[in-house]
């Protein structure tokens, strides 16, 4: 398994600025770039470790698999997150039966008439992403203490992915409604 840390020659932690990142991808790409005297396979794997280190969930797996840290990649969620779990179906619920009367609609009017409804469905995905992203950023809070040694790593990691997965069909759902 490729270590996206050392690919980008960064050490693994947690805690890596988006700028840092960057930065990074950058120095590794002009070496690994097939105008620059690298192969095409290279370049390749400088943009999966780049991609991989973008995703908290992923950097976190990531940095568990170098330090060689194991555990259990299914299990639950954090209870605070079942909550928000049933707001993000709710509001994704109540986007897509919007989409689908938008896309009944056949005449201008009946468009036009919906547009309250496609506002109030825009309002609730934003608030929605907005509560994820903080929930995201409370989940990213915890990796000082992962790299401390404490702490669940592998709760977090699935945490992670839940709210990834959350905010991606948010904004998939979001875009849709323009």
């Amino acid at each position: 398994m490729m270590n996206p840390f050392a690919t980008l020659g960064l050490e693994p932690r947690l805690a890596i600025s988006e700028e840092e990142l960057r930065a990074a991808f950058r120095e590794a790409g002009k070496r690994e770039h097939p105008d620059a005297g690298g192969s095409g396979e290279d370049f390749a794997r400088v943009q999966e470790a780049f991609a991989l280190l973008s995703r908290p969930s992923k950097r976190l797996r990531a940095w568990l698999a170098a330090k060689e840290i194991s555990g259990d990649e299914r299990g639950s969620i954090s209870p605070g997150l079942v909550d928000l779990f049933g707001k993000v179906g709710t509001t994704l619920q109540q986007a897509d039966a919007v989409t689908k009367r938008r896309e009944a609609a056949l005449s201008t009017l009946a468009k036009a008439m919906l547009e309250p409804a496609v506002q109030q469905a825009r309002e609730s995905l934003e608030a929605a992403l907005d509560e994820v992203a903080a929930a995201l950023a409370a989940e990213e809070a915890h990796f000082a203490a992962i790299e401390g040694g404490h702490g669940d790593p592998w709760r977090t990691a699935r945490d992670l992915a839940f709210l990834e997965k959350w905010q991606a069909e948010l904004k998939s759902r979001f875009a849709s409604l323009w």
